[in-house]
């Protein structure tokens, strides 16, 4: 399955130092996913991945210093020397697996960087929070520790973006599918265009003035406060819904891939 997104993903492999990439089940979400990890450069082998926390167990703020995950392609294990001089620069980051143990946002992202990398070495971050200065906090506490340790690494959010329907709990507008669809890419773009401006600050207003349901704010956030005087721009890769697969219309999640160079 991966190889048939990847395959089918039309897109060039950018100088990439960041990006947002959705965490759903593959069969819905891949093809966006597929743009932003076919983008990548070939010569990184550290990842540090922030991701949401669904589950709510653990630190709001939780981060690994050691350990292997496991996905069906092998495994992936933790670069304990950046995520301990990431843990050391925070106030807000605790050293915490349970937060981890019953979260999807950040595995889910393994096995696409073990088709494109094989090994590699990564951080997990996952943020129950939203607010601004806990992602500021987290997104330099990054950036010191690539300034301590000189490690070279790529830095993605795990998000994906408006969650419409009842079982949501966010229904704004009522008509037919493609009311509904329109209203979902007017946000999610809006959104985007917040982040490939690079501007945490414009992102949350976006999502205050929709009150929209985009689950990685916290995550997303801090990427872009790391990419302060870092990044130059971002670009939207691509937008898709899981309606193009599941074709329900009360229950349709958007997904963005942003690279950000």
């Amino acid at each position: 399955m991966l190889d048939k997104f990847l395959r089918r993903a039309d897109v060039d492999v950018r100088d990439v130092v960041g990006g947002v990439v959705p965490h759903a089940g593959y069969m819905y979400c891949g093809k966006t996913q597929a743009h932003v990890y076919k983008s990548l450069m070939e010569d990184i082998n550290t990842f540090v991945i922030l991701g949401p926390s669904h589950a709510g167990t653990g630190a709001s703020e939780a981060i690994m210093t050691s350990g292997m995950w496991k996905t069906p392609l092998g495994g992936a294990r933790i670069d304990t020397d950046l995520a301990e001089a990431i843990l050391e620069n925070s106030e807000y980051l605790e050293d915490d697996y349970t937060a981890h143990n019953q979260e999807h946002s950040i595995e889910v992202q393994l096995p696409w960087l073990q088709k494109r990398y094989g090994n590699f070495n990564f951080v997990p971050i996952s943020m129950a929070e939203s607010e601004l200065d806990v992602a500021r906090d987290v997104g330099r506490a990054i950036k010191k520790a690539r300034e301590e340790t000189d490690t070279g690494f790529i830095t993605l959010a795990s998000s994906d973006f408006t969650h419409f329907g009842a079982s949501y709990g966010y229904q704004p507008v009522t008509g037919g599918i493609s009311k509904k669809l329109d209203f979902i890419e007017k946000v999610d773009r809006e959104a985007a265009s917040a982040i490939e401006k690079l501007s945490p600050e414009t992102f949350v207003d976006v999502v205050e003035k929709y009150d929209t349901t985009v689950c990685g704010v916290g995550p997303i956030s801090a990427l872009l406060y790391y990419l302060e005087d870092i990044a130059s721009r971002g670009t939207l890769l691509d937008h898709s819904t899981s309606f193009e697969v599941s074709k329900n219309k009360n229950s349709i999640v958007g997904y963005c891939g942003i690279i950000i160079e």
